[in-house]
């Protein structure tokens, strides 16, 4: 009986633990779905008018970090997915949308100085940078000091990143389209298209 019970307990431990963070956390900042499920508590920081939404039928892996400051929100929709180690940040005034059915691999970082959209069904390969913000770096005075120019990124549906790509501000890639592993991503890319390298570019068309 109680083998029986610590089986129970170790194989619905995330359905518990989304159970408590929603019964602690949820409010007028952070809204959780039904069935959210987590096997550490997300590490959320919460600042200005920032907003977190978890939608239905949602799994976070261990060590997700989670943070919205200024105007900013995050929207993680229904049947997502987002392995341990991932860190989701957004700021000034941009939204984070995940799509429903996305799935983000571990460690991935979605950092959203300007606004990131992952569309629907999307694969986010572990190790993925998605990057909205620059450094500003002209001739004079320390980089530090010159602050950031910021551009929106945007995954379409069905979109694959392979693992330790990284897609700079600006970067659009269309349906269907897929980033190959290692590649650095400085130019939007059409449907259903296949790009890799450093700078990525066209490795084939998808039939």
């Amino acid at each position: 009986m109680f083998y029986s019970l610590l089986m129970y307990w170790r194989l619905n431990k995330p359905k518990w633990k989304g159970y408590l963070f929603k019964l602690c956390y949820a409010g007028s900042r952070i809204k959780v779905g039904s069935n959210f499920r987590c096997d550490t508590f997300p590490d959320v920081q919460i600042t200005q008018n920032g907003k977190l939404t978890i939608g239905n039928d949602v799994l976070l892996r261990r060590d997700v970090e989670i943070r919205t400051h200024n105007d900013s929100q995050i929207e993680i929709g229904n049947k997502c997915r987002i392995d341990r180690g991932v860190r989701i940040l957004a700021a000034n005034e941009a939204t984070i949308k995940i799509q429903e059915g996305a799935r983000i691999g571990l460690y991935a970082i979605l950092s959203g100085g300007d606004s990131i959209t992952i569309g629907k069904k999307s694969l986010i390969s572990g190790f993925v940078y998605l990057q909205t913000s620059m450094h500003r770096y002209k001739g004079y005075g320390s980089i530090q000091e010159q602050g950031f120019d910021h551009a929106p990124v945007k995954l379409e549906g069905d979109v694959w990143i392979g693992a330790h790509a990284v897609i700079l501000p600006g970067v659009t890639l269309k349906a269907g389209s897929i980033v190959g592993s290692n590649a650095v991503v400085n130019k939007s890319v059409p449907s259903k298209t296949i790009v890799g390298g450093v700078p990525a570019k066209t490795i084939k068309e998808r039939n």
